[in-house]
């Protein structure tokens, strides 16, 4: 279990290992273009699932990279953020589409 490095165009993905003290910039070995880096948790569709890479080329360009989503969110006294209720990442365009309003305080910027 590693990060992975997704080329969204191509429709590929390569696992990278677990040292996150080494994350490598990559370029896909078929298009040349810049790999997006994903978490482990970050479970690739088959190179055939167009509807399935189309929502997460949209989850990922909305700034959902695959880290944990909450459904709670919220502030204790001493300062600290509490978070609950981990949200499964959808799997089709219509459930993301939704998961992006929604969720849209926990995209990165």
């Amino acid at each position: 279990m590693g990060h992975k490095v997704v080329c969204l165009d191509c429709k590929k993905s390569f696992s990278q290992g677990t040292d996150f003290n080494d994350r490598k910039e990559a370029n896909c070995p078929d298009c040349g273009k810049q790999m997006t880096l994903l978490p482990h948790r970050f479970r690739p569709p088959k190179k055939s699932e167009e509807k399935k890479w189309e929502t997460v080329k949209f989850l990922i360009d909305n700034g959902f990279y695959y880290q944990h989503i909450y459904e709670t969110v919220t502030k204790t006294i001493n300062g600290f953020t509490k978070y609950e209720n981990l949200v499964p990442y959808p799997d089709n365009i219509r459930d993301a589409k939704e998961f992006v309003e929604r969720y849209k305080n926990q995209a990165r910027k």
